[in-house]
């Protein structure tokens, strides 16, 4: 990974097939969501790729690789503007990479704007038809405070708060896979019959969200907590 000194954000990243990208994984399940440390943009997986799960090779969250890209071989999703088709094999796990590097990084994809609506909408999902393409469907958020995580009678849960703003949104995933993700965050698990695990005195609190748009319902896109970021590489 390269320096701190030498990201560009806000550099087209490249995008022809059989290009090899320098990423670093921001969530790696259930649906895995990278940046690429040089441009700072953003990838996500076709939706056909999704719901097969992580590619072979697929880091944890902060971990580095190299990932190769194939042709997208499916018309634009309007609510995945970010996706890619990576190639069979094209994932690479990389020497983990600084910490001051990481951190950069991660100060470049936190949204400017928390104070606006969150993937551009006041509520908790949108509208399919009202999707273009040319908005985010996935964004970095930095909560005022420590987010709250519970499992309740609709599922894994998350609450945070962003300018002021509150939120309430389902963790992604089949249930068993929120719970599973529930599990593996640092936070405050209330109500539900089954509660948080207490983590190691080593373990990383979550500073950042993963907030990103769930697969299509009955032609509403929902928001949904994707994973989240302690900051730190893990060791």
């Amino acid at each position: 990974m390269p320096a701190a000194r030498h990201f560009r954000p806000g550099t087209l990243r490249a995008a022809e097939a059989g290009s090899a990208l320098t990423c670093l994984v921001l969530v790696g399940g259930p649906e895995w969501v990278l940046a690429d440390v040089e441009s700072g943009a953003l990838l996500r997986p076709l939706a056909s790729e999704a719901a097969r799960g992580a590619p072979a090779g697929m880091g944890r969250s902060l971990e580095l690789v190299s990932v190769v890209l194939d042709p997208p071989g499916e018309p634009l999703d309007a609510s995945r503007p970010e996706a890619v088709r990576l190639a069979d094999g094209g994932v690479t796990k990389l020497p983990l990479p600084r910490r001051r590097a990481v951190r950069r990084l991660l100060s470049v994809l936190v949204t400017a704007s928390p104070s606006g609506p969150l993937l551009g909408s006041l509520g908790p999902s949108i509208a399919y038809q009202d999707l273009d393409g040319d908005r985010p469907s996935v964004v970095v958020v930095a909560p005022d405070q420590r987010p709250r995580f519970g499992n309740g009678r609709h599922g894994p849960w998350c609450q945070f708060s962003l300018a002021g703003r509150k939120h309430a949104l389902p963790l992604h995933g089949r249930p068993e896979q929120a719970l599973d993700l529930l599990d593996d965050l640092s936070g405050t698990a209330e109500g539900g019959p089954r509660r948080h695990r207490r983590r190691g005195p080593g373990a990383a609190t979550p500073r950042l969200l993963v907030v990103g748009f769930g697969p299509p319902r009955r032609g509403q896109v929902p928001k949904v907590v994707l994973g989240a970021v302690s900051e730190r590489p893990r060791r």
